[in-house]
């Protein structure tokens, strides 16, 4: 929001200075952007007086001018048409920057004729595109002084950022209204008694919307002027819309444009002349109905659509943006206006449907003041008369106007209790009725009327929070928080602290981390089991991310097919974040996941690398799980991982019946469906699911010291082909838990020797003495021990 210091004064009558002004805006939530000095670029341009004007010897389209800008005679060529004796302009001397071209000024010959500067047009000043001639201001502009001052350019523009809920602060007023409030000046009145009408206008309002829409557009006000003169608007009024970025384009126009900015009153303006059945009815659009915007651009509507339309057809947004058939031009002689009140979720919506974006749209999409439909007529008639003449009619209305009025009850106790700090009740009310707000009762029993214009007061809280930010952010006094212990308890949860962990232990085993959205496209959820409605995104972000995530490893699986498209296959990325299971809160889950594509590294001499396999993601699962302290001696593996596993080539890490972690290679449709040649497995820990670590306190056990050299004694069993060699080495380590410190399974054999059906597993015991060296006879009891339970649970025998 932009407006020049001397539009806030036009409202605010104030002595405070620019810096005490930007200040208080700060503090009353109405940040600083920025403050631009517009002058600082026109600086070294001044007020000249043409002493002489006569044609250039050698050229039929140029002037030699001598020129007087208050230190002396310069010669300037110039090409302008209506360079003359006797004007007035503004000169740039040799060595000035052109703003409007970019060009640096140099002293120069042009035709054998010497020139040391320039004389500016509006085009070269960057003031518009006219460059039809040179500026030629009034004979009384003094010579010699300083052009951005004379011309008022020397005016601060100030900008701040309005949050969406002070929709009542996108108009100058509203910001002078805090500011009065604040104590720095006073607000000054605003004229928005009736203009009596003197002849019924000939163009009708109609509003046509269905049962049970008709809070769509709940009133709309109109009135019709003949006889104006739409000429150029008056240059104080094009000074300030230049001064905010706007181009000043005829009167009518402006004055819309000015209101709205102004007062924050959107405004349109119609050519009744172009309007088809002396009618303009407001209406939902038909389906594949178009009409060409002022902005140039077609848009098609859709039902859903708020439109204003004549015999002729469509040609309003309703609240975003007008028609080129129907506008205003230079030629209008009568106007018919438009103020009306839309609702502002279905100009949000339409404008974001169609990516029209306007100054209008912005407003009415965060709500207008309820009452302003009457009085903007009045404010826009005014200015319409003195600027352009003409009579205007009585005012044309149609639907009612919406019931605002609410009464909020206000404790003062409440300002303290919330905010921490005391203002003392009159001080209070003070505030609430300079900003508009109707005050009765005293106490605890204040009853509190918002005024139109403030929709987003919705309780005691926000009161509370008027009263306390215009009394000052800065008179909250700095209260550290109350400690119940000496020792401060910690920032982070048991479970934050583990999600930590996981994502320093899958990086510690050389794993890139990868953040991604946590929506994906719904052909993608449907193949992670979560494509229904529950999941559904009601307003993405855009098309093709539209589903809450049911699996990290969709998002992981995308971005391993953009790294393969640039050359980089070899892949390994994982992703701490939660996964949605439906949309109730409980449905939110942290999962680890993780994914290999690829070979386990680059290609060299020595053949290390390989294509990744279940193994590696095994591998990696495990290892978090141990990080993370789960007890993974006890896990058992399972083969009913989730259909996006390749069958065969994957399993599930389970605890009892809960299960902690999936691995496994990926399933070739999947790797289909997002155009990723594999390899590729991946593996998912639940972290929700891993129990936590049943010791108390941060440390870890200490580490037992053990003087015994520990023993390896290898062991292959001959087992049925069905029996996993999981199952053989967790019989194996139940033998004799006191001395047996570990089982790996080191070889499989299927083929000559064994009998049909049968495989051979081969495991390594680790045997760990604490007490005292083990003895033969102790060794050969352990053997016996794991070859008898070995036997017990699968069935197996001692391989001859």
């Amino acid at each position: 929001m932009k407006f020049t210091l001397s539009w806030l004064k036009a409202h605010l009558d104030t002595d405070a200075s620019l810096t005490e002004i930007t200040d208080r805006l700060t503090m009353l939530g109405l940040e600083l952007e920025g403050v631009e000095d517009r002058a600082a670029g026109f600086k070294p341009f001044r007020i000249a007086h043409v002493v002489e004007a006569v044609q250039h010897p050698n050229a039929d389209r140029l002037r030699v001018c001598k020129v007087d800008a208050g230190d002396g005679v310069v010669q300037v060529v110039c090409g302008a048409p209506n360079a003359r004796t006797g004007m007035k302009g503004v000169f740039a001397p040799a060595g000035t920057h052109i703003p409007g071209t970019g060009v640096d000024l140099k002293k120069g010959v042009i035709r054998g004729e010497e020139s040391n500067g320039m004389l500016l047009s509006e085009r070269e000043l960057g003031l518009s595109d006219d460059h039809d001639g040179i500026i030629d201001l009034p004979a009384d502009a003094p010579v010699g002084t300083a052009w951005a001052e004379w011309a008022g350019l020397d005016d601060p523009v100030i900008d701040i950022a309005i949050t969406p809920d002070r929709a009542d602060c996108l108009g100058v007023r509203g910001v002078a209204r805090d500011l009065a409030a604040a104590g720095l000046g006073t607000l000054k009145p605003l004229d928005t008694s009736p203009v009596k009408g003197s002849f019924e206008s000939p163009l009708e309002w109609r509003i046509d919307l269905p049962a049970g829409r008709e809070s769509l557009a709940p009133i709309v006000v109109g009135r019709y002027f003949r006889g104006v003169k739409n000429g150029p608007s008056p240059k104080w009024m094009q000074d300030r819309l230049r001064a905010v970025g706007l181009r000043p384009i005829s009167a009518l126009v402006d004055i819309t444009n000015y209101v709205m900015l102004d007062l924050g009153r959107p405004l349109h303006a119609y050519d009744p002349a172009k309007v088809e059945g002396g009618q303009l009815t407001i209406r939902m659009a038909r389906p594949g109905e178009k009409y060409l915007a002022l902005n140039g651009k077609e848009y098609v509507f859709d039902a859903d659509m708020l439109v204003i339309a004549d015999a002729h057809g469509a040609d309003d947004l309703a609240g975003v943006m007008g028609g080129e058939r129907s506008g205003v031009s230079d030629d209008t002689t009568d106007m018919f206006l438009e103020v009306a009140i839309f609702d502002p979720t279905s100009v949000a919506t339409t404008g974001r449907k169609l990516g029209a974006l306007s100054d209008a749209r912005y407003r009415f999409e965060r709500g207008l003041d309820q009452t302003s439909p009457f009085w903007g007529a009045e404010v826009a008639t005014r200015l319409v008369q003195e600027i352009c003449g003409g009579e205007a009619s009585e005012l044309v209305v149609a639907g009612e106007a919406p019931k605002w009025r609410r009464q909020i009850g206000l404790r003062h106790s409440r300002i303290a209790g919330l905010c921490g700090v005391e203002v003392p009740e009159a001080e209070a009310k003070r505030i609430l009725s300079a900003l508009g707000f109707e005050v009765s009762g005293a106490g605890e029993a204040m009853v509190v009327t918002p005024p139109p214009w403030r929709g987003d007061i919705e309780g005691e809280a926000d009161l509370v929070e008027e009263v306390v930010r215009v009394n000052g952010y800065d008179a909250i006094a700095a209260v550290s928080m109350e400690r119940d212990g000496s020792v401060p308890h910690p920032a982070l949860t048991p479970e934050q602290n583990r999600r930590r962990l996981a994502k320093r232990a899958l990086a510690g085993r050389g794993m890139m981390e990868a953040v991604t959205f946590s929506f994906l496209p719904a052909r993608h959820a449907a193949l992670f089991g979560g494509a229904g409605p529950e999941r559904t995104l009601v307003n993405p972000i855009s098309a093709d991310l539209d589903v809450m995530r049911p699996a990290i490893l969709p998002n992981l699986l995308a971005a391993a097919a953009r790294n393969a498209n640039q050359g980089y296959p070899d892949l390994a990325i994982f992703e701490v974040g939660p996964e949605y299971a439906g949309d109730r809160p409980q449905d939110q889950a942290w999962v680890a996941a993780g994914l290999r594509h690829g070979r386990t590294g680059p290609r060299d001499v020595r053949k290390t690398d390989r294509p990744v396999d279940l193994f590696d993601v095994k591998a990696d699962a495990l290892d978090l799980l141990e990080a993370l302290e789960a007890p993974t001696g006890n896990l058992q593996v399972t083969t009913d991982a989730p259909s996006w596993y390749h069958p065969g080539r994957s399993g599930c890490l389970r605890l009892g019946p809960n299960t902690l972690a999936r691995f496994g290679e990926l399933h070739p449709r999947i790797l289909q469906a997002f155009d990723l040649r594999g390899p590729a497995a991946a593996f998912e820990v639940l972290l929700d699911a891993v129990p936590m670590p049943k010791r108390k306190g941060a440390q870890r056990p200490l580490l037992e010291r053990i003087p015994f050299q520990a023993l390896v004694r290898d062991f292959a069993f001959v087992v049925d082909d069905a029996v996993p060699a999981d199952k053989v080495a967790r019989a194996a380590a139940g033998a004799d838990k006191a001395l047996i410190d570990g089982v790996r399974v080191f070889d499989e054999y299927r083929g000559k020797g064994l009998p049909e059906g049968a495989k051979s597993i081969a495991v390594e015991v680790t045997l760990q003495p604490r007490t005292a060296t083990l003895t033969d006879e102790q060794i050969e009891a352990v053997g016996r021990k794991i070859v008898e339970a070995v036997g017990k649970h699968t069935g197996g025998t001692l391989r001859a």
